[in-house]
């Protein structure tokens, strides 16, 4: 990694710190301890309470001001806003508006002074700049304009586009994503998600314990690990479930708001077992025969890197996974299937033929693709940019 010691960092996070973690945390945690980080969570709306009460909390959190993570970690919940930011612009403008005032009164009160301001947000240009970046970077992990709810695709692929172009560095995760967003970025590169390789490499360790709650489920047992949503396809877990009635699924994970499971949860064979804490995820993988990638085929999810596959072959478990472009670089150790039929046949085989020596090779490959090693590509491209504009700035002081 080059040497970013000591940056101020602000980072405008796409979801809470806790409890789930994604590549915003990840990337974050790895970065130097010398270097200051104000995570940024998002803001609820004046509406979503009533929609989710779980969000009440965030009513109150902002109050906390910044709040000490880690040594040098720091976390922020702004004020509610505005709903509908992501159907009209003049709503956005005025939200981030709002949001700016308080996190740069936070990011003063925390003595940050020109930060590189990292966002992964395509709707918080104004914000961004508004904190006076050094670098801005857009860390682009979805499609976000194909996102159903309260949203209009047209405004946010136009929010993004501006975005992408005042942005110094951009990263996309998945070879759509790139595809779809270069011609508005001057300085784009590819970077797919990652695993923590050590943690979830603990599924392999002897001293690692089963949760009792998975180690008394019948096998072949077949495991997803994800946040259950709209984009998983719940009718090919069904499809599996009533097909193979020997095979047990277990589904760990919280079910998002509006995600009807009660059919699933009818079927004899099917578990679902809730959130579990990251801590806990590897002893989980450890009673898993196959891991399921079980993503819905659309646009959405032709442009993402699947996360969970990443963390699914660190932990050295064999991998079924639906056709998508982001599992191709894998297709040589994992089973991909074109349909419902055909991800039966996937399973069967994994079951009938996973080695030792296969188990080996996915160990190998996920060592190579490790946070560590994402967070070192992007400080050395956010240092490469800096020194290339030092020289540009002496050349013209030259002249």
């Amino acid at each position: 990694m080059r040497d970013l010691a000591g940056r101020d960092i602000i980072c405008i996070g796409p979801v809470d710190w806790e409890p789930i973690w994604n590549r915003s945390q990840q990337l974050m945690s790895r970065l130097p301890h010398s270097n200051r980080i104000l995570y940024i969570e998002p803001p609820a709306t004046l509406l979503s309470a009533f929609k989710d009460r779980s969000l009440w909390f965030k009513w109150r959190l902002w109050a906390r001001g910044a709040r000490k993570k880690t040594e040098n970690i720091y976390l922020y919940s702004p004020p509610v806003v505005l709903p509908f930011g992501y159907m009209y612009p003049w709503v956005n403008r005025i939200n981030q508006r709002w949001i700016l005032l308080f996190t740069g009164m936070i990011a003063r009160s925390l003595g940050f002074k020109n930060p590189i301001v990292w966002t992964y947000l395509p709707n918080t240009l104004s914000l961004a700049e508004g904190l006076n970046p050094s670098v801005l970077v857009y860390d682009c992990v979805d499609e976000h304009s194909e996102f159903p709810g309260l949203i209009s695709r047209d405004a946010v692929l136009e929010m993004e586009k501006e975005l992408l172009g005042r942005s110094d560095l951009v990263f996309a995760t998945a070879r759509g994503l790139y595809e779809a967003k270069k011609k508005f970025a001057s300085n784009i590169y590819l970077l797919p998600n990652a695993a923590d390789v050590v943690h979830f490499a603990l599924a392999e360790r002897e001293e690692t314990a089963v949760p009792g709650e998975i180690g008394r489920l019948p096998h072949p047992l077949l495991g997803f690990i994800g946040v259950i949503h709209h984009w998983i396809d719940l009718d090919l877990i069904e499809h599996i479930a009533r097909s193979r009635p020997g095979w047990t699924i277990a589904m760990i994970g919280p079910v998002g708001p509006g995600i009807q499971v009660d059919r699933l949860n009818s079927l004899p064979n099917v578990h679902f077992l809730g959130r579990k804490s990251k801590e806990e995820l590897p002893g989980y993988l450890k009673a898993f025969d196959v891991c399921l990638n079980p993503f819905r085929k659309n646009v959405l999810t032709d442009r993402v890197s699947p996360l969970k596959v990443y963390e699914y072959l660190a932990s050295g478990r064999p991998v079924v996974s639906v056709d998508m472009p982001g599992v191709q670089e894998f297709k040589e150790i994992i089973e991909i299937a074109g349909d419902y039929e055909g991800f039966l046949e996937a399973v069967e085989r994994v079951i009938a033929t996973d080695s030792p020596e296969k188990k080996k090779v996915r160990l190998e490959v996920a060592a190579s693709h490790s946070w560590e090693s994402r967070a070192d590509f992007i400080a050395d491209k956010i240092a490469e940019l800096e020194e290339t504009e030092d020289r540009r700035q002496k050349t013209e002081e030259n002249t």
